[in-house]
């Protein structure tokens, strides 16, 4: 057991499991990993899934399941599927009673725009608790009339209501600490990446499964993973791949992620790549990491805001890991000087003419075997090096004792 002033702590978050996000696995997975550093952990979420116990323990974290509004799919909100509604009459009793009873002595909030953020800060001020808040992602909408309601609701109602009232921000790249500082002027933030692993290694019989069931078999695989949508469109990456077919007809390119943007599929069909271009929709998180396991190189980007580079995501570290090569519209200093170092281990694209950096980096991958496998192995060392979970749970850690352990509140 951790001799930690750290034993208990509460994490809010509309999303966990069984919702299957980057947040969600997130939350999921640092809330395992506190459990065997000998930390109690309370989640509160939002019960979706009417097939999931509203209480369960699941590798030794207590979750508890509120009752919610499931809100429809609203085009201000990209037509986000899990969208709840969690601050009903009752909850913020029974999340107080539970908290006491299980002395929590932090409140680790995950997304700052969703209501769970609302009810970590009440409560973290009814019990005098610390609050730490987890940005996992910018608020931005393709739509100009949508992005000017959001960008001004949160940079004055959640400035107030949830940054302003948080002990520590964790920002998990340099991209979310300039949202945190030009949105909010918050200066208390804490850079933690994301923690990435696959929870074990895929059956070799579920990647011959995908590869006979999407007709792979002796193809070139470019896996892209993650929810299909206008901050993750893959347009660019469409083009750029439909005109590295003309030099490798037989390449395939495999989109993995639920479909919530439809001019991406429009665009396959305009291209004429039906057969070549394969829209799976989601997939359960054993499947994702057989597609990786398949696939020759990954690529996902984040369509940020005047064309600014992104971060990696939870699925190129994942694709990382796994030794593939990835490529994309990428800071080489999310993560500070030197994780990220284009031609080494990784390939950054720069924010122009996009299509063509994509076209040559997938005709230099294939035609290079020897530098794409040397490149993998590279970021497989880099990834563990920077973003294995025994190194992110420690930075959190250390990060909950300090606050616990200054009286910080």
């Amino acid at each position: 057991m951790s001799t930690s002033p750290v034993r208990s702590v509460a994490v809010f978050s509309n999303l966990f499991p069984p919702q299957v996000t980057g947040s969600s696995v997130q939350a999921s997975t640092l809330a395992k990993k506190l459990v065997e550093q000998g930390v109690d952990v309370t989640v509160f979420t939002s019960h979706l899934d009417k097939d999931t116990p509203k209480r369960e323990v699941v590798d030794g974290v207590e979750i508890h399941r509120l009752h919610c509004l499931h809100l429809p799919k609203l085009p201000i909100a990209v037509n986000f599927p899990w969208l709840s509604f969690t601050m009903l009459p009752g909850n913020f009793g029974y999340m107080k009673r539970v908290m006491q009873e299980r002395q929590c002595q932090l409140i680790h909030v995950h997304n700052h725009m969703f209501d769970m953020a609302f009810n970590g800060v009440i409560l973290s001020k009814m019990l005098k608790l610390p609050l730490v808040v987890t940005i996992h992602s910018i608020i931005h909408h393709p739509n100009k009339l949508y992005d000017t309601i959001l960008s001004v609701a949160d940079a004055t109602l959640l400035r107030w209501a949830v940054i302003g009232q948080s002990s520590q921000i964790i920002d998990l790249d340099s991209i979310c600490a300039e949202y945190r500082e030009s949105r909010f002027g918050a200066k208390n933030g804490t850079l933690i990446p994301l923690g990435t692993e696959f929870p074990e290694e895929p059956l070799t019989e579920d990647v011959e499964t995908l590869r006979q069931k999407y007709q792979l078999e002796g193809k070139k695989v470019i896996l892209s993973v993650g929810h299909l949508h206008h901050l993750r469109n893959r347009m660019a990456l469409i083009r750029g791949f439909a005109q590295s077919i003309e030099s490798y007809p037989d390449a395939r390119l495999v989109i993995v992620g639920a479909k919530n943007f439809q001019p991406a599929q429009d665009l396959v069909q305009e291209l004429h790549l039906q057969d070549k271009v394969i829209f799976t929709g989601k997939q359960p998180r054993s499947v994702v990491a057989a597609f990786m396991a398949l696939c020759d190189a990954h690529s996902m980007w984040f369509e940020m805001e005047g064309g600014k580079p992104s971060s990696l995501g939870n699925a190129n570290i994942e694709a990382m890991l796994m030794g593939k090569p990835v490529f994309g519209v990428f800071d080489e200093n999310a993560y500070g000087p030197g994780v990220l170092k284009h031609g080494e281990n990784i390939f950054i694209l720069p924010g122009t003419d996009i299509d063509a950096h994509v076209k040559s980096i997938i005709l230099q991958l294939w035609a290079d075997n020897e530098q794409a496998a040397l490149i993998g192995e590279r970021a497989r060392n880099k990834a563990r090096d920077n973003f294995a979970w025994n190194i992110v749970v420690k930075r959190h850690l250390d990060l909950f004792e300090s606050l616990v352990d200054s009286g910080i509140k």
